[in-house]
């Protein structure tokens, strides 16, 4: 752009260049001036982030990968059962299930599902050079106990703080879901953090991480939750069918005592009534033979609907191939420590260089400008 062209512009567009045009040569004669600065400021946040890598816990994870098979297309066995039955009439397919793989990450952050995990066992790992040195294994315990560490002695500042505060009153052990207390929350939460599901809708396939501080603990609670969420939908899917079978066991002991009744009061009335030819007495025993015949039906079809609900309850429960179980990490998840003392690294090199090339100098005049002030 030549001269002409520059002050032909309008002083808006001439005032916008002049802001974007950065004086990059200046701003690193500034950061050469003052690399030592630099170093040292940078040298520091590296310690700083070694020191909070060193401090922070090392965290491992365990994934379990599952195929369940959740829908089922049609019920041919239980229509080969029906019809040998003679029951082939019932619609016992194409059912819909209001519980699919698609809500498998919910359910494992719901509040229900976390808080059934309180009462797992678990057990701390103990390496094995320990084991060979003479220590004991550590001894098992329940994940809430682990996680709010009850068992575990109280540190020098904790008994400071419980002096000064008072030791906390939470201890209830019972667990309302309606009405967790804090301590009990705070577990939820990172049980929360700690626990994830991801679901692919094309296959189905089912990965459930978990990811703790302790390598033992992490591979017992992948396996637990996957137990869990087995259980939970194997129940939910036997449900309707488990009640049927409950509800036609019921039926069925009911018909078969009014059968005994029924049968018990026809044969009474064949032995005393044997001589007797009125037509009256006969009506009463056809009527008898009736009604036992009829309870012998009806004990017989309640009969059949109990056995289809006892093989329904095999039907409706869901099968899950476990593609990869859990196995105990050798290396901690990820690269927290390495990228920790980076993060440290990245941001007392960023603080050092804006402080050199820009904060200080506008620090400075500022400093100036109020000094003159003050003179003044």
């Amino acid at each position: 752009m030549n001269q002409t062209e520059y002050y032909n512009k309008p002083p808006q567009y001439i005032e916008e260049e002049e802001e974007l045009n950065i004086d990059w040569m200046a701003l690193i004669v500034k950061a050469w001036k003052g690399r030592k600065f630099i170093v040292i400021c940078t040298f520091v946040f590296a310690c700083l982030g070694v020191v909070s890598a060193l401090l922070s816990k090392r965290q491992w994870n365990v994934s379990v990968t599952l195929a369940p098979e959740m829908a089922q297309k049609n019920a041919g066995g239980m229509s080969g059962i029906a019809s040998m039955l003679g029951m082939s009439s019932l619609n016992l397919g194409n059912s819909t299930d209001a519980l699919n793989i698609t809500l498998f990450p919910d359910i494992c952050s719901s509040t229900p599902f976390l808080t059934s995990l309180f009462d797992v066992p678990v057990t701390p790992y103990t390496s094995p050079k320990a084991l060979k040195n003479g220590e004991k294994p550590k001894e098992p315990r329940s994940l809430y106990k682990y996680i709010t560490k009850e068992d575990e002695p109280k540190g020098f500042f904790a008994s400071i703080m419980e002096s000064i505060f008072g030791a906390e009153k939470d201890t209830t052990t019972i667990v309302n879901i309606s009405h967790l207390t804090p301590k009990q929350m705070s577990v939820v939460k990172v049980l929360g953090r700690s626990i994830s599901a991801n679901v692919d809708k094309k296959t189905g396939i089912t990965t459930v991480g978990v990811t703790m501080d302790d390598p033992a603990i992490t591979t017992q609670m992948a396996d637990s939750v996957c137990r869990r969420l087995q259980d939970y939908v194997i129940k939910y899917r036997t449900q309707k069918a488990t009640e049927d079978f409950v509800y036609y066991t019921k039926l069925a002991e009911e018909a078969h005592q009014k059968l005994i009744e029924a049968q018990d009061a026809y044969a009474q009335s064949v032995d005393y009534d044997r001589s007797v030819i009125l037509q009256t007495v006969n009506s009463e025993k056809q009527r008898l033979q009736d009604e036992a015949t009829l309870a012998s039906q009806i004990y017989t079809q309640m009969e059949q609907q109990k056995e289809m609900a006892r093989a329904r309850i095999q039907e409706e429960k869901p099968v899950f191939a476990v593609i990869q179980p859990a196995t105990m990490p050798e290396n901690p998840a990820g690269k927290g420590r390495k990228m920790t003392v980076l993060m440290f690294i990245a941001l007392g090199l960023i603080i050092s260089l804006a402080w050199k090339c820009y904060a200080e100098e506008v620090t400075l005049n500022l400093w100036t400008d109020f000094k003159s002030k003050m003179k003044e």
